[in-house]
């Protein structure tokens, strides 16, 4: 029998935050901050329609949603509108999202916000959700050229170049390889393709990217068999959150600590761990809380105002998507549609001043 995670949000207690002036901070996204409360003015005063439920779809288990679950726990107890949180947990991720998806339009939720598994396959069912008045939104990972209205996350071509000058810096010259999830994902193609520009011409090679399918135990593999074909190797690049912990470990195994470098995209508490042991050099992070938080809100809006009342409100901080081109979609040609959430580098000499900022929101990572 095929299960799935489901939690109700709305019973989550919210973390409470810090008291008092927030310390400023880089690391504090204020724009993200300031959107939430132009979406609450907008609708303060007014109310959702009778019965009105929202959904979180994720596109699998892992630490790095805990941040984006806390953001919708603490959005619904605002609101008072109850958010379900999924996330599919079979081998085959794929068909399952498509499947829960399917299933949370069939179940008329007022809106949903989802993380694509694949940037194409859901098209059909966003169109469908789209018809019955369903609001549809993506984040983390886009359902590129589909109906949805937006997509709220960040740059990953630019997360991407930003990792691969951290390479740069840190690594120098060699020979890297990546780690990734799912290769039909925006994120990831989006993110290997900022990788493999920013390094082309220099010194450093990716020589190939392993695919996992978000299974732990094919990461440290894919590891430990990247060692052992490149006796040479100077680093890794991780691309999904499962990833970085994954080579970590598989460098400690092999003792090469400090030899083997890693960049690594999330910022889970493994991750944490081994930068603090000096395993992880480099972390990029991405601001998962708000994927629960601000889509929460934007949910809500658009329950109360209507998708493209609830657009102006957000104009400010919408930029043109996709961000580059990619095959059959040239960059910026479905419009402002982005709400991009920007892009932390986090390095050792940075860490604790990261943490501070993590710490003053009530979550542990992201």
């Amino acid at each position: 029998m095929v299960v799935s995670l489901l939690v109700i949000v709305s019973m989550i207690a919210p973390i409470a935050m810090a008291a008092g002036p927030v310390e400023e901070n880089p690391y504090r996204p204020v724009e993200l901050f300031q959107a939430v409360a132009d979406l609450k003015a907008a609708t303060a005063g007014k109310t959702p329609p009778a019965g009105a439920k929202f959904a979180l779809l994720t596109n699998s288990v892992a630490p790095f949603w805990t941040a984006a679950q806390i953001g919708a726990a603490r959005a619904s107890a605002e609101i008072n509108v109850p958010i379900v949180f999924q996330s599919p947990t079979a081998a085959e991720k794929f068909s399952q999202q498509l499947s829960m998806l399917e299933t949370l339009v069939n179940d008329k939720y007022t809106a949903i916000t989802f993380s694509a598994v694949d940037r194409a396959a859901a098209k059909d069912i966003v169109r469908k959700a789209v018809d019955q008045g369903i609001h549809v939104i993506c984040t983390d990972s886009d359902a590129t050229s589909s109906a949805r209205s937006l997509y709220i996350g960040m740059s990953d071509y630019d997360a991407g170049r930003a990792a691969g000058e951290a390479a740069l810096e840190i690594i120098g010259k060699g020979k890297v390889v990546g780690q990734v999830g799912f290769a039909t994902a925006q994120n990831a193609q989006d993110r290997i393709a900022g990788v493999m520009d920013v390094l082309e011409g220099t010194e450093l090679e990716m020589v190939e990217v392993l695919l996992d399918d978000v299974k732990p135990e094919v990461a440290l593999s894919n590891a430990h068999t990247a060692m052992q074909k490149y006796p040479d190797l100077a680093g890794f690049i991780t691309f999904y959150s499962i990833n970085g912990p994954m080579a970590g470990r598989a460098v400690k195994q092999a003792g090469k600590e400090g030899v083997v470098k890693i960049v690594a995209f999330d910022v889970e508490p493994e991750t944490q761990r081994l930068m603090s042991e000096g395993v992880i050099q480099a972390m990029i992070g991405q601001r998962a809380y708000f994927y629960g938080y601000l889509s929460s809100y934007i949910m809500y809006a658009m329950s109360i105002l209507g998708k493209d009342e609830t657009l102006k409100v957000l104009e400010p901080y919408l930029s043109e998507w996709p961000t580059s081109e990619i095959p059959g979609v040239p960059a910026g040609s479905e419009g402002k549609i982005h709400v991009n959430t920007g892009v932390d580098v986090i390095k050792a000499d940075t860490f604790d001043l990261y943490k501070a900022y993590l710490a003053s929101i009530g979550i542990p990572s992201q």
